[in-house]
C-alpha cells in the first residue's frame, strides 16, 4: 500500500518560515536600539567643537553635555532591569526606546546648553530602560543554550561596532550636516526599530507578585549617581576637590544604606541569595575590572596620540579602528565557536592575551615602532577582550531565573558602566598628576595589565566555582 503525503498549505509554510526567522529578526531589532544607545556615548564627542561655536558652551558645559547622558544611563540602568522583569521586557524596551527617540529630537532642537544637557539626561534615562530589556529579550527568545550564546555574542558584537564607528560616523555627520544631525539621526532609526519591535518581539515572562522596593531602588540610584559624579569630575576638579570626596562619601553611605534596606526588604531589588553564588559574584567583578582597564586605556591612548603624535579627532578614531574592529571580529568568532570550547576557556584565553597586549601597545607607541606592530598589539587587545565578554554575560544570565534576567542584566551593566567611568577617571587623574604624558601612559598601562590579570584569574576561578551552566 502506497503512503500518501499531504502537502502542507502555503499559508502554513509561510507561518513556519516567519516563525523560524522571528528569533533573528528579534535579535536584529533589539540590537538596533542597543546600537543607538552605545553609539550616543561616543558620537557626541566629535561634535563638541561645533557645539562650542554655535551654542557658546563653556568647557564645563561641554563636559556636562557628554556626562549627563553617562550619568543618568549608569544611575538608572539597574532600575531599568527591575522594570523589565516587573512589567515585561518588551513593554519596557518600547517605553525606553520611545523616551530615547523623543529626547534625541529634543537634543537636536535644543536652543541652548541648558536645554541640551537636560535632554541628554532624559536620553540616558531612556537608554537605561531599554538596554537591559534588550538583553532580557535575547535571553527569553533563544531557548537553546548554544543558540542563546551565539545570540549574546552577536548582541555584544553589535555594541562593539557601535563603539568603533561612533567617532568616525559622528565626524562625517557633523562635517556634512552639523552637530544637530548627530542626535536627529536617532529619530528615523528609532521609529523604525520601535515599529518593528512592537510587531515582531514576543511578550516575555514577568516577575508577578513581587513588591516594588522603593527604598532599595532610591538607595541604588543615589549610590550609582554619586559614584559616577565623582568619577566624572575627578579628572577636571582634581583628587583633592571637596565635591569629588563628598560624592564618593555619599556613594559609600548610600551603598551601606542599600545593604541595610535589602536585608530587611520583602522583595529586594537584587535577591540577596545571588551574592552567595560565587560564580555570579566573580563574573560581575570580572566584568567591572575589564571595563576599568579597557576604557582607561582607550582614554589614555586618545590623549597620547593627540599629545605625542599631534593627531586630530578623526585621525585618532582611524588609528584606533584596529582595536575597535578586533572587538567586533572577536565577538563574531565567539559566536561561531560557541559550544566547541567552555566559557572558562574563552574567558581565560582572551583575558590573558589582552593582558599581554597592554604593555606591548605601550612599548610600541613609546618606542615609535612601525604602525603594523602597534596595530597588531591593538588587535590582540581588542580581540582578547571580545573573547571574554559574551561568555561572561551568558554565565551571569545562566545563574538566575529567566523571569529575573532583566535584574541580572541591570546589575552587570551598572557595574560595567561604573567600571568604565572609574577607568576614565583614573586615566584622567594620571594625566594630571604625571609630569609627562608618556609616564601617564605607563601608569595607565600598569593599571590595565593589573585589572586584566586579576580578571583572568577570576575567569580561571569560574572553572571551579559552584554555579550553573558555566562549563
Amino acid at each position: 500500500m502506497t503512503e500518501c503525503t499531504v502537502a502542507q498549505p502555503p499559508v502554513a509554510q509561510a507561518d513556519e518560515t516567519r516563525s523560524a526567522k522571528r528569533p533573528r529578526l528579534t535579535l536584529a531589532l533589539v540590537a538596533s536600539g542597543m546600537f543607538m544607545a552605545v553609539l550616543d556615548t561616543t558620537i557626541v564627542n566629535v561634535a563638541l567643537p561645533a557645539m562650542h561655536a554655535t551654542l557658546g558652551a563653556s568647557v564645563g558645559g561641554l563636559a556636562w553635555i557628554v556626562d549627563a547622558y553617562t550619568l543618568s544611563f549608569a544611575a538608572l540602568i539597574l532600575a531599568g532591569g527591575i522594570a523589565s522583569d516587573r512589567f515585561g521586557a518588551k513593554a519596557v524596551y518600547l517605553w525606553g526606546l520611545a523616551l530615547f527617540v523623543a529626547a534625541s529630537a529634543a537634543c537636536g532642537l535644543a536652543p541652548n546648553v541648558g536645554a541640551l544637557v537636560a535632554a541628554r539626561f532624559v536620553q540616558g534615562s531612556g537608554a537605561a530602560l531599554f538596554l537591559p530589556a534588550s538583553l532580557a529579550i535575547v535571553r527569553s527568545t533563544f531557548d537553546d543554550p548554544v543558540e542563546r550564546g551565539r545570540a549574546i555574542a552577536a548582541w555584544a558584537g553589535i555594541a562593539s561596532v557601535a563603539a568603533a564607528v561612533g567617532p568616525v560616523f559622528g565626524g562625517m555627520l557633523v562635517e556634512g550636516f552639523g552637530w544637530r544631525s548627530a542626535f536627529l539621526i536617532n529619530v528615523p532609526t528609532g521609529l523604525i526599530a520601535f515599529a518593528g519591535a512592537a510587531i515582531i518581539v514576543r511578550h516575555s515572562l514577568r516577575s508577578v507578585g513581587r513588591r516594588f522596593d522603593w527604598g532599595g531602588q532610591l538607595a541604588s540610584i543615589v549610590a550609582l549617581a554619586a559614584l559616577c559624579f565623582a568619577a566624572i569630575e575627578l579628572p577636571s576638579r582634581g583628587i583633592a576637590a571637596r565635591e569629588v570626596w563628598g560624592a564618593a562619601l555619599l556613594a559609600v553611605l548610600a551603598t551601606f544604606v542599600l545593604v541595610a534596606v535589602e536585608r530587611r526588604a520583602h522583595d529586594p531589588i537584587v535577591p540577596v541569595a545571588w551574592f552567595s553564588n560565587r560564580l555570579f559574584v566573580a563574573m560581575n567583578v570580572m566584568g567591572t575590572l575589564v571595563y576599568v582597564g579597557y576604557f582607561g586605556l582607550l582614554f589614555m591612548l586618545s590623549l597620547y596620540l593627540h599629545g605625542e603624535f599631534g593627531f586630530n579627532a578623526r585621525q585618532i578614531g582611524l588609528t584606533l579602528l584596529p582595536l575597535a574592529g578586533s572587538l567586533s571580529l572577536g565577538n563574531v568568532l565567539v559566536g561561531k565557536l560557541h559550544g566547541r570550547f567552555t566559557a572558562t576557556q574563552f574567558m581565560t584565553t582572551g583575558l590573558a592575551l589582552a593582558a599581554v597586549a597592554v604593555p606591548a601597545m605601550a612599548t610600541s607607541l613609546e618606542w615609535r615602532a612601525p604602525w603594523a606592530v602597534t596595530y597588531a598589539a591593538m588587535a590582540v587587545f581588542g580581540g582578547g577582550t571580545a573573547l571574554s565578554v559574551p561568555p561572561m554575560i551568558s554565565t551571569v544570565l545562566e545563574q538566575v531565573p529567566g523571569e529575573l534576567a532583566g535584574v541580572a542584566s541591570g546589575v552587570l551593566n551598572a557595574l560595567r558602566q561604573a567600571g568604565g567611568l572609574l577607568g576614565v577617571a583614573m586615566a584622567g587623574a594620571a594625566t594630571i598628576l604625571a609630569p609627562q604624558v608618556s609616564i601617564a601612559l605607563w601608569v595607565v598601562a600598569g593599571l590595565g595589565l593589573a585589572t586584566y590579570a586579576i580578571a583572568a584569574a577570576l575567569a580561571t576561578f569560574a572553572a571551579f566555582a559552584p554555579g550553573k551552566a558555566h562549563r
